[in-house]
């Protein structure tokens, strides 16, 4: 009877055992993480000769936190002369992904570049692959002048964003621009951010 008791005792401590360490497993896997604060200067991404060509007369840089997360790092000048003068707008940043709501890293990072604030367009797959993934659209206004070329990429759990929004630019100039623009943000965070 005796050896049944202990018998009995080690099979409900090896369940045990068993069942606990599944449960931290799981708790492990599924936790949420918050996401961290930003230790790299978002403006020190872009060198200040790409800023020069792109954003005439700009301003002194501003970093903005963004929707979905984002840090950007915001420019913005003028271009044209008289009453045909004119705003260029130019911001590129990052947001690092976290594991969140039993949701990997990854698969958000993939939701997020997909899916950029294009709310009248379709995203494309740029011409030459930006990281892991990257996709661009563009916009014209309803004045017909002014529009905007956008670039999202993904470097495994980081998206990256930029943007040039002007009415003094042919179409094929500002994506080719934004793309390489992507390209420098993305090199750079790939060791930074």
């Amino acid at each position: 009877m005796r050896w049944r008791i202990g018998y009995r005792l080690r099979n409900a401590l090896i369940v045990g055992g068993s069942v606990g360490m599944g449960l931290f497993g799981w708790q492990t896997l599924t936790a949420d993480v918050p996401s961290r604060p930003p230790a790299v200067d978002v403006c020190g991404l872009v060198r200040p000769e790409t800023v020069a060509r792109l954003v005439p007369d700009a301003s002194r840089p501003a970093i903005e936190r963004g929707g979905r997360g984002y840090v950007l790092c915001v420019y913005t000048g003028w271009a044209g002369v008289g009453t045909h003068r004119d705003e260029v707008v130019l911001w590129f940043g990052y947001h690092r992904h976290t594991r969140t709501d039993g949701e990997s890293a990854v698969r958000r990072a993939r939701a997020d570049v997909g899916d950029w604030r294009c709310t009248r367009c379709r995203p494309r797959p740029t011409p030459v692959r930006i990281g892991d993934e990257s996709y661009e659209h563009g916009l014209t206004y309803a004045d017909d002048r002014r529009q905007t070329a956008q670039v999202t990429a993904r470097i495994g759990t980081v998206t990256v964003a930029a943007e040039l929004d002007t009415a003094y630019a042919a179409r094929d100039a500002m994506f080719e621009a934004v793309r390489n623009l992507a390209q420098e943000v993305a090199a750079r965070c790939r060791a930074e951010c």
